[in-house]
């Protein structure tokens, strides 16, 4: 059997996921154990970013996988939360039967940050939205990211943000034993906790004359074993073929 899905195994997925097919018309198993699901809604899984294959390879044999996390970082005292709409990437196996993978894309929501609102209580004064700033690599990383989180808000600049490209936020977010639950089996959907309470968090950069209020705000900069990330995750895939 082909290797376990890339995208699973890059959030610690192994065990929930290894009998998963390969193809649409493979055999379908049978959930491996049963599982609270979720309190989330299951999300509509967006497939737009699902990138060309390499050429020589079967559709049939290649998937688009659609990843989609919600929930919070708490950096310092600050709780942030954060949307992974979709992150997108295909795997399958190369002509020569190697296995491959191509990154699709990532996109996340722009979200109030708590707190901080103005004096007529309309609207918050500070979003923050994640960007990816490398192609994960889902066969050999264990849920590693390379994350900077962009500040927008009054009198701070365009390229406000906590981590750099030269320098991101490195998260890596393992799966909560015992909390993976299929939902569906047609069409395939899994959801998942996900956890990582080990990445260090700099200070603001780019923030201009607010980065100091800023720093005080978000309890920055935060070392290892300060932060928490948490998720509920859902995953879900279509073969090229059904695309």
């Amino acid at each position: 059997m082909r290797k376990t899905s890339a995208l699973l195994a890059a959030a610690g997925i192994v065990a929930a996921t290894a009998a998963m097919p390969v193809a649409a018309n493979a055999a379908t198993p049978e959930p491996a154990a049963a599982v609270p699901a979720a309190s989330a809604a299951v999300p509509a899984f967006d497939y737009r970013d699902c990138p060309q294959l390499p050429a020589g390879v079967d559709p049939a044999e290649w998937r688009c996988e659609v990843l989609v996390a919600e929930g919070t970082a708490t950096i310092g005292g600050a709780v942030l939360p954060f949307d992974f709409t979709a992150v997108t990437h295909a795997e399958g196996p190369m002509p020569d039967g190697t296995p491959g993978q191509v990154f699709g894309g990532f996109r996340a929501a722009r979200l109030p940050v708590p707190g901080g609102q103005s004096g007529d209580g309309h609207g918050p004064k500070l979003w923050i939205q994640p960007h990816l700033t490398a192609a994960p690599d889902f066969y050999s990383q264990t849920g590693a990211m390379s994350l900077t989180f962009q500040l927008t808000g009054p009198r701070l600049g365009r390229g406000c943000s906590i981590g750099t490209d030269a320098a991101p936020v490195q998260v890596a977010a393992a799966r909560v034993p015992g909390s993976t639950n299929w939902l569906s089996q047609d069409p395939p959907i899994i959801t998942f906790q996900v956890l990582d309470q080990t990445f260090s968090a700099p200070e603001v950069s780019g923030c201009g004359r607010a980065a100091g209020e800023l720093n005080r705000r978000l309890g920055l900069p935060s070392p290892s074993g300060s932060n928490r990330l948490s998720a509920t995750a859902f995953y879900s895939f279509r073969t090229y073929d059904q695309l």
